[in-house]
């Protein structure tokens, strides 16, 4: 029963049940007070979550009025406060009523589930070559839980790998709304949909001969784009984009610009390229 789970704490007994049993399963520590508005709304949601992960979690509650030298020590500022213990530290942490679909997001990487194991039983058979076998094993663990984005992405990675990208495609897009912005979601989709045009690409070899002569070839700048980012070369394929974006903004529906933000989206909006060409693009837009 959640009940089990679910402990008011104080000063004298916190050790115990949030830092020593955070060795054992995540420690949810929900700082609140009677006269805080918010706290009454996030309380029955954290009483949900507990029911719902039933022996994976705990839920700690601090009256922060009565407990003031627990709220001092671990820098409460406003109420509610909910941080998350893990291994003795505190790991993650919100403040204000949030959703339920948050709450969980955030536990979710610090949960085991049946999912998960069923997962790493199937990419165990995967690396031994049992690729039919491991796929039909991680389509069920898939199905089992398609809230778990961990299981998700690894099953779309898989189908990518072998040369099922619609069907990985179908996987991302089959997500619960609130994992849709996931970074690694959004990059994953960007790759899939990159790959999908470079495969409907021709030769290479002559796509970068035509640009060679004919600098002003935008269909085979963009269709050349595709290729080197299908090979890793993403610096070249940014440059490709940008001189289209800089060639002709109204060349199929701006997609110097749109292409540039999808390959950002597969870098996950960071590092030195991305920084490199977003400055590009701000100096040629203003």
């Amino acid at each position: 029963m959640a009940e089990a789970y679910i402990f008011d704490v104080n000063e004298s007994n916190f050790d115990e049940v949030v830092v020593g049993n955070s060795h054992k399963l995540p420690v949810l520590v929900d700082f609140w007070a009677d006269w805080c508005e918010p706290c009454k709304t996030l309380i029955p949601i954290l009483h949900k979550v507990a029911e719902d992960l039933a022996g994976q979690m705990i839920l700690a509650k601090v009256n922060s009025d009565e407990q003031q030298a627990l709220a001092q020590k671990y820098d409460v500022r406003s109420l509610p406060t909910v941080k998350l213990f893990v291994n003795g530290e505190i790991v993650d942490e919100f403040s204000g009523a949030v959703p339920e679909s948050q709450v969980h997001a955030m536990l979710s990487n610090y949960i085991v589930r049946e999912s998960d194991n069923a997962m790493a039983a199937a990419f165990q058979e995967y690396e031994q070559g049992n690729i039919d076998a491991a796929i039909e094993k991680m389509t069920e663990a898939a199905n089992m839980d398609p809230t778990n984005l961990r299981v998700q992405l690894m099953y779309a990675r898989v189908l990518a790998e072998n040369e099922r990208k619609q069907e990985a495609a179908a996987v991302l897009e089959g997500l619960p709304k609130d994992l849709q912005d996931d970074p690694e979601v959004i990059s994953m989709k960007a790759h899939l949909d990159i790959s999908a045009q470079a495969a409907e690409v021709g030769d290479a070899k002559a796509l970068l001969k035509q640009v060679e002569d004919n600098p002003d070839d935008l269909a085979a700048r963009e269709q050349l784009s595709a290729v080197y980012v299908s090979i890793g070369e993403h610096g070249q394929a940014l440059e490709h984009m940008f001189e289209i974006m800089k060639r002709d903004r109204e060349y199929n529906d701006d997609a110097g610009r749109k292409g540039l933000l999808k390959i950002f989206e597969l870098l996950s909006n960071e590092g030195p390229l991305v920084s490199e060409y977003r400055r590009k693009m701000g100096s040629l837009l203003f």
